[in-house]
C-alpha cells in the first residue's frame, strides 16, 4: 500500500462487561491510557461519565454526582496535565443564557470543580452556554470556537481559556469580518502552530471549507484546496502524523456517510482513503473517533496519556517509556538509529517483566522526556506498574534500543500462547470510532476500531 492508506476496514472493538449505551452527540478524550466519555443523547440527554481501559478492554461507570456537569449534549471535552475541561451542551433556557458552563475534572482525585457562572451583565468577560462548538488545546490554552447559543443562534465568536489561571479572553466577536464566520457542527485539530477548522452548518447550509488559525500571527487564513470531502456537518477529525483524518458526518436530516479523508498539511491536498466495511456497520455522524498509537500523538498528548499512578516515579528526572502489556515493543525503537547494546554486566542489572492477557488492537507507547542534561547516564531500571504494563527507564538513547530488543525477545515467549499476540502488527496504530447517529440495535454503545500501518 502507499502513502497512509487504511491497512483493513473497521471492525467491532473489543468491550466487556458493563458499558455505556449508545448515544451520539457525546464527547471522548483519550488522556493517560484511558479513553474518556462524557454525556450525549440517546433518547434523551445523558449526564454518564465513563473510561475505557484500552489494556484491559473495560468500561468503567465514573462518578459525576457531586459538583459535575449535568444532562449535556453538543458540549466539548479537552485533557491537560491531568484534568479533563468540559465546556457548554446545556439544555437551553433562560438560565443557560447567562451561564459559562465550564467544569474540570481531576483524574488524580476524581473530583469535579464547576467553574464561575457568569451574571448576565458581564456575559462578555467569558462565553455563555453553547453547542456544537469546536475545542482544542494549545500550549496552555484552551481554544473555543463557534456554536449554536440558544435564541441568539450560531456564534463566531472565538475565545481561549488560560487552563492555568482559569481565565477567559475573547479573540474574536460577531463584528470581525475575517475567519470561517459563525458555523457549528464543524471540526478543529491542532498541528504544529496551527488550528485547522473544518466543514460544519452556516445557516443551514454545509461547508467544505478548511480555515487555520495561526497561534504565532494571531490570524485566519482560508487554505484553498481541490477536490476533498463534500460539504459536510457532524463529523469528527484527529492528527495522524503529518494529516488530519476526517471521517463520517452527512447532510442535516438526511443519511450519513462512511467516507475517510486524510488532509496532508505540507502538500495542502486531500486524499479519499480506501477501507471495507463490515456488513453490520452503518455510516455515522455526531460521533467520536481517537487515535492509539505513536502516529497519532504529539509531544502534548504523551504527557497527558502517562498514568497518573506512574508519576512519582519519575523524580530521578529519567525518561520515562510506558510500554502497555500488549505492545510488541518495535514500533518506535526500530525508527531510531541502532545504537550500541547494553553490556552484558548493565543487561543482566535489568529484570524483564512479562505479561500476560494482550490486547487485540495493539495500543501505544507513551512517551515523557526531558532534557539530555537531566538525565543520569549511570542508571537504568524499570518497574512493574500495578496493571502489569512495563515502565521502563532509560537513562539515554544509546541504551532505549538494546533495552527493546531484550523485552521483544520474552515477548516471542508469550506470542506462542496467545493468538492475539500475533495478531497484532507492531508497526499498527489504531483509529476508534465511538458511538454516532444512527444509533445501533444493541444497547451497548456503538464501538468500532480501523488499524493504520505505519511508515
Amino acid at each position: 500500500m502507499k502513502g497512509q492508506t487504511a491497512r483493513c476496514g473497521w471492525k467491532s472493538a473489543p468491550q466487556k462487561q458493563l458499558s455505556p449505551c449508545d448515544r451520539y452527540k457525546h464527547t471522548c478524550v483519550i488522556c493517560r491510557g484511558f479513553v474518556y466519555l462524557y454525556g450525549g443523547r440517546n433518547t434523551t440527554s445523558l449526564r454518564d461519565f465513563w473510561r475505557y481501559d484500552i489494556v484491559k478492554n473495560e468500561w468503567e461507570m465514573l462518578d459525576c454526582s457531586r459538583d459535575g456537569p449535568e444532562e449535556l449534549e453538543e458540549h466539548s471535552m479537552v485533557a491537560y496535565k491531568g484534568t479533563l475541561c468540559i465546556f457548554g451542551g446545556m439544555v437551553d433556557s433562560a438560565f443557560t443564557q447567562a451561564k459559562t458552563p465550564l467544569w474540570i475534572y481531576d483524574i488524580d482525585s476524581a473530583r469535579w470543580t464547576e467553574c464561575c457562572n457568569v451574571p448576565a451583565e458581564t456575559e462578555s468577560s467569558a462565553p455563555t452556554n453553547r453547542k456544537g462548538h469546536s475545542a482544542v488545546v494549545y500550549h496552555s490554552s484552551m481554544y473555543i470556537y463557534g456554536g449554536y447559543v440558544g435564541i441568539r443562534g450560531i456564534s463566531q465568536e472565538f475565545w481561549t481559556f488560560h487552563l492555568d489561571t482559569k481565565k477567559w479572553l475573547c479573540i474574536s466577536t460577531p463584528s470581525d469580518s475575517s475567519g470561517p464566520g459563525a458555523r457549528h457542527g464543524h471540526s478543529a485539530v491542532v498541528y504544529h502552530t496551527g488550528m485547522y477548522l473544518f466543514g460544519g452548518l452556516m445557516g443551514l447550509t454545509e461547508q467544505k471549507d478548511l480555515w487555520k488559525w495561526d497561534f504565532v500571527s494571531s490570524s485566519w487564513s482560508n487554505v484553498r484546496t481541490s477536490l476533498g470531502p463534500s460539504p459536510v456537518v457532524g463529523h469528527a477529525s484527529v492528527v495522524f502524523k503529518d494529516s488530519m483524518l476526517v471521517f463520517g458526518g452527512g447532510i442535516s436530516n438526511s443519511c450519513p456517510n462512511d467516507d475517510l479523508w486524510k488532509y496532508h498539511f505540507h502538500t495542502q491536498t486531500w486524499k479519499k482513503l480506501r477501507s471495507t466495511t463490515k456488513a453490520n456497520f452503518s455510516p455515522k455522524m455526531y460521533h467520536c473517533i481517537v487515535g492509539i498509537g505513536v502516529d497519532f500523538q504529539t509531544t502534548l498528548d504523551f504527557t497527558n496519556t502517562l498514568p497518573s499512578r506512574w508519576k512519582s516515579a519519575q523524580k530521578d528526572h529519567h525518561r520515562l517509556v510506558t510500554i502497555p502489556k500488549h505492545t510488541r515493543f518495535c514500533s518506535y525503537f526500530r525508527q531510531q538509529p541502532a545504537y550500541q547494546a547494553f553490556s552484558n554486566e548493565e543487561r543482566n542489572a535489568i529484570e524483564m517483566k512479562t505479561f500476560s492477557l494482550p490486547l487485540e488492537p495493539a495500543g501505544f507507547c507513551a512517551f515523557q522526556s526531558t532534557s539530555e542534561a537531566q538525565l543520569d547516564p549511570n542508571r537504568a531500571t524499570n518497574i512493574e506498574s500495578k496493571d502489569r504494563s512495563l515502565c521502563l527507564f532509560v537513562s539515554s538513547e544509546k541504551k532505549t534500543f538494546a533495552a527493546a530488543e531484550v523485552m521483544e525477545e520474552e515477548e516471542e515467549t508469550i506470542a506462542e500462547d496467545s493468538t492475539a499476540v500475533n495478531d497484532v502488527n507492531c508497526n499498527t496504530n489504531v483509529l476508534l470510532l465511538i458511538g454516532g447517529k444512527p444509533l445501533s440495535s444493541f444497547s451497548e454503545i456503538s464501538f468500532w476500531q480501523m488499524e493504520f500501518d505505519t511508515f
